[in-house]
């Protein structure tokens, strides 16, 4: 894999864009990522695994820090990678989730995160302005492409960091980790724990075999118990049955023909037994069916002469009474027959009794008509005269109806007619105020317009009068800034005055003090000089008469002081001169600026240009008020002046209504006069006339009624004869007489059916074949059978009972006896399965016979990765160390508390061949082991994954540490790194590497806080 170009923009301390195009910095194979600690180097380690993965390089750390502090709201933050491996050219931006400034209101909101991928075609122009517009999209979603991403990477996101970017401080802590701590890395990476995760598989069905086996075993148990129970053997005899059970588990072979043996032996005893009791029950209920039958017979033989005897005792009663019953019958036939033609005879009461009060209304309704129509002329017939006066008064009414309406709407139209003459008068009198109203209008528009037009003309002078605000203001600020930099000014001359007294001070006195050392320094010799002692001066081993050190000697100390407190009073004085110095140029520059005008001067003037502005402000104010109202002025006179108008037409309306009104009710009037006759009104006319149709109709329908009583009053007296003559009477009052009332019809009906329905039953009875059969002399003893058939059923019941329960107990030992068996076949299936099971448990969780060395299998497996990590460090080790160190796997315990061996590291010192524990190292051989150890790491991680070519590497901190010799060394290592095809990116900032690598990436922080990033290559 080779990185191609890395673009950044607002990550980390980055607030701005920045590109790196790691194909230049390829060229030469070797690059160095330098700049001060904290300034962003790691950052664009993060970006690269951010970009690729969307997680940073430590998996402990969180995303959130990847949104720059520095950046604007307005600015997104992005990561834009491409990267080649075999299968193509990839392009991948992200974007980090981070919390952003709302667009609208206050706060923020969540920007969530985003991706997109391209695969870009062979030769693409990696220009980051024009990449958008080639390639093939890979998609846009977060998994979808993290998935396509790691795809062509063939790295997840661990071994990519431990391959890519190399973790120094990590890998110096696994060199001196324990064992322990060691697997937990290795698993990590190598993704060791499907063995791990075995090993606890096949503990646990060890462990379910183990509880299946003592299921079975309980069930067992509990299965034979069931057993005793059901078959309800006695002590001895369930001890013999578990006994024999007991011995075939401890056995194992053939357990399950042993238990089916012992089972097979108990049911086979009991289910003869059962058969015996079955036999006996079947005999004895042979007898009680017997005696049963004889029970029957002799109970239904008993019944029928009780039968037979109740039958001739009924016969001889109704025998007795055949002269009562024939005498019902005859009164019964004569009610029957009065029954029957008593509708018609109350038909014909009530047909006379309708025609006397037919009579009487047509007399009634005579009365109620008026003379001329109940009284006809002579000769003419009355119903013939009613109906002519009817049809007549009928016609009259008819005529009448329309004028009665139009009398009862005249008051109506009279309303109307003064209404509408009001409403001309209203009309009249609003169109006259109309016209004074706009009269007025011309006038006030006139003065309105005046008004907006003024306050225009102020309005525009509002930008050269803000303009003559700022420059007043500006000048007002000038004066300000000028007299506290003149003060500020004094103060630094004052500060610099007492500064060079001070550095006059300082330097005589370091002066002094340098003259009396120098006067003083044969003294100081002297001191220090033992008999035998060469003089540093003469060389004589002799010293007669040594100088005396004075008592106000000056040290070197002293002079070393005095010479620093000089430099510091001469760097005061420097930095004091200085700022006098800003404070001249800035207080000039600000004299310049006011000119000649005084503070008194620009206070009046920026008071006068803000009392003029506010007075353009208040005409602008004016403007914004006085265009609407001047509007609202013409939409007012509009609206009136289209009033007036639909005034004036509505005038002409009701004036040409009212006209038409007047005429009409005229003539209404007219016609009602001359309707109403003799009557005050016409209503009263009309309801006259229908007054005599009522009466007309009244008489004609009582005269119908008369007639049709009459009519029914013959026709039943005719039925009524005939009816009599049909059933033998010879009168009406004669079928009175024989009529009786219901209930004793009734009566007289049920005594005489029940006689004949009891003498038919008797007759019927004591004909019957098994009552006729019957000997008179018959007798029978229904207390013996009732005794035999109860001692009979007992009996059968009793050896009934005992088959059941031999039943019972050879079905259930039976049952428990299938049921011992399956238990029996399940406990040896279960031994069976357990036995494989528990020795591949031991053999992979470190323990049994067939592992001495307890290891494992995950530690196994981690052990033989470990191997090829130690093997692959080792090439690159021996040259890194001229031969002096190796690193070696160690079967022994680093601690008595270990758990696992194999995992233990030392470190072969081929100067003493002693081997050494690799936490005796020193600080740069602890560095460069560790190097070797992560480029060996790499190694076997890349041929896990199938060979993956790493095209970039990274080298983080680690450096400084080295002596020179082993810094060549380092580094010859990876220029045959480089020399293999790869590009490897060294993170560090010793001062031996920046002038052994050209080509950099340099990352330095502002003084504003945020970094900014260079790329030096070629």
């Amino acid at each position: 894999m080779h990185l191609r170009t890395l673009t950044l923009q607002a990550i980390g301390p980055f607030a701005g864009e920045y590109t790196v195009d790691f194909d230049a910095l390829g060229q030469a194979g070797l690059f160095l990522l330098e700049g001060p600690t904290g300034s962003g180097k790691s950052t664009l380690i993060d970006a690269i695994v951010f970009a690729l993965y969307g997680k940073v390089a430590s998996a402990e750390a969180s995303e959130d820090r990847l949104r720059s502090a520095y950046a604007a709201d307005d600015v997104e933050s992005v990561v834009d990678l491409v990267f080649e491996v075999p299968s193509g050219i990839y392009r991948v931006r992200r974007t980090p989730v981070y919390q952003r400034a709302k667009r609208r209101g206050s706060g923020t909101t969540t920007a969530n995160a985003s991706v997109k991928a391209w695969r870009l075609p062979a030769g693409a122009d990696l220009d980051p302005a024009t990449l958008d517009s080639v390639g093939v999209p890979l998609g846009n979603r977060l998994d979808e492409v993290g998935a396509e991403i790691q795809k062509a990477v063939g790295l997840d996101r661990t071994q990519f960091v431990q391959t890519i970017v190399l973790p120094q401080g990590e890998f110096a802590h696994f060199l001196r980790a324990k064992p322990e701590e060691r697997r937990g890395l290795l698993q990590k990476i190598f993704g060791t724990e499907v063995y791990e995760q075995l090993a606890l598989r096949l503990a646990e069905m060890r462990r379910e075999s183990d509880r299946a086996s003592a299921a079975a075993r309980s069930a067992l148990s509990s299965g034979t118990s069931q057993l005793v129970g059901a078959a309800r053997l006695t002590d001895d005899e369930a001890a013999d049955v578990r006994t024999a059970i007991d011995a075939a588990v401890v056995r194992g072979d053939g357990l399950v023909a042993a238990v089916r043996s012992v089972v097979t032996g108990r049911t086979d005893e009991l289910a003869g037994w059962a058969a015996g009791a079955r036999a006996a029950a079947v005999a004895a209920d042979a007898v009680r069916r017997a005696a049963r039958t004889h029970l029957d017979e002799s109970t239904a033989t008993d019944a029928l002469l009780r039968r037979r005897d109740a039958l001739r005792s009924e016969r001889a009663a109704l025998d007795a009474a055949a002269d009562m019953n024939a005498e019902a019958i005859l009164q019964l036939t004569a009610a029957r027959s009065a029954q029957a033609v008593r509708p018609l005879v109350l038909g014909a009461d009530r047909a006379a009794t309708m025609l006397d009060a037919a009579r009487k209304t047509v007399t009634a309704a005579l009365d109620g008509t008026p003379d001329d129509i109940a009284t006809p002329p002579e000769g003419t017939d009355l119903r013939t005269h009613v109906q002519a006066a009817g049809r007549v008064s009928a016609e009259a009414a008819g005529a009448l109806a329309r004028l009665v309406d139009v009398e009862a709407g005249l008051e109506s139209r009279r309303r109307a007619v003064r209404q509408t003459r009001h409403t001309v008068d209203d009309l009249v009198a609003a169109i006259a105020s109309d016209d004074q109203w706009l009269a007025t209008r011309p006038a006030a528009r006139a003065a309105l317009l005046t008004e907006l037009e003024a306050a225009r003309t102020l309005a525009a002078a509002a930008g050269e009068r803000e303009s003559a605000l700022t420059t007043a203001i500006e000048t007002v600020s000038a004066h300000t800034a000028l007299a506290a930099a003149e003060q500020t000014l004094a103060e630094a001359g004052a500060a610099r005055t007492a500064a060079g007294a001070a550095a006059v001070v300082a330097l005589d006195t370091e002066r002094d003090l340098r003259a009396a050392r120098v006067a003083d320094l044969a003294g100081e010799l002297a001191a220090r000089l033992d008999d035998g002692d060469a003089c540093p001066v003469c060389g004589s081993a002799e010293h007669p008469a040594k100088a005396v050190l004075g008592a106000d000697h000056v040290s070197a100390e002293q002079v070393e002081r005095a010479e620093a407190d000089r430099a510091a009073a001469e760097r005061s004085l420097h930095a004091a001169a200085e700022r006098c110095s800003v404070l001249e140029e800035r207080a000039g520059a600000l004299r310049a600026r006011v000119g000649s005008v005084s503070a008194e001067d620009a206070t009046e003037r920026c008071d006068q240009a803000r009392s003029a502005l506010a007075q353009a402000r208040a005409a602008e104010a004016d403007v914004v008020r006085l265009v609407p109202a001047l509007d609202g002025f013409d939409v007012q006179t509009r609206s009136r002046e289209a009033e007036r108008a639909t005034a004036v037409a509505r005038l002409a309306g009701e004036r040409a209504t009212l006209e038409v009104t007047l005429l009409d009710l005229d003539a209404a009037e007219a016609e009602v006069v001359t309707a109403r006759g003799d009557h005050p009104t016409v209503a009263a006319r009309h309801a006259e006339l229908l007054g005599r149709v009522a009466s007309s109709a009244t008489v004609l329908d009582a005269l119908a009624e008369r007639d049709a009583a009459q009519d029914e009053l013959r026709r039943r007296q005719e039925e009524l004869a005939a009816g009599l003559d049909e059933h033998g009477f010879g009168s009406a009052d004669e079928a009175r007489t024989a009529a009786v009332d219901a209930a004793v019809l009734a009566e007289l009906d049920r005594v005489v059916t029940a006689y004949a329905t009891r003498l038919d039953r008797a007759t019927a009875g004591l004909a019957e074949p098994a009552i006729a059969a019957l000997a008179d002399d018959l007798l029978v003893d229904l207390d013996a059978a009732t005794t035999a058939e109860a001692a009979a059923r007992v009996e059968a019941e009793r050896t009934a009972g005992e088959a059941r329960v031999a039943e019972e107990r050879a079905t259930a030992a039976a049952v428990a006896g299938d049921g011992v068996v399956a238990s029996g076949t399940a406990l040896a299936d279960a031994l069976g399965t357990a036995g494989p099971v528990c020795r591949l448990a031991d053999l992979t969780g470190g323990g049994g016979g067939d592992n001495a060395r307890n290891l494992s299998l995950a530690t196994f497996v981690l052990m033989r990765r470990f191997e090829d990590v130690v093997a692959a460090a080792n090439e690159r080790l021996l040259v890194m160390s001229d031969g002096r160190f190796e690193l070696v796997r160690s079967d022994e315990k680093e601690d008595v508390r270990a758990r696992n061996t194999g995992l233990a590291m030392r470190v072969i010192d081929h100067r003493t061949e002693q081997a050494r524990d690799p936490r005796t190292l020193s600080g740069g051989e602890t560095f460069y082991v560790s190097l070797c150890l992560a480029l060996g790491m790499a190694d076997v991680v890349t041929a896990e994954a199938g060979g993956i070519d790493l095209g970039t590497l990274f080298v983080d901190e680690g450096f400084g540490s080295l002596d020179p010799h082993t810094l060549d060394a380092v580094l010859a290592e990876l220029g045959r790194l480089r020399a293999g095809g790869r590009v490897v990116g060294v993170v560090s900032h010793v001062e031996a590497l920046k002038q052994s690598i050209a080509d950099r990436i340099e990352v330095r922080p502002t003084a504003d806080g945020p970094s900014t990033l260079t790329v030096r290559a070629g």
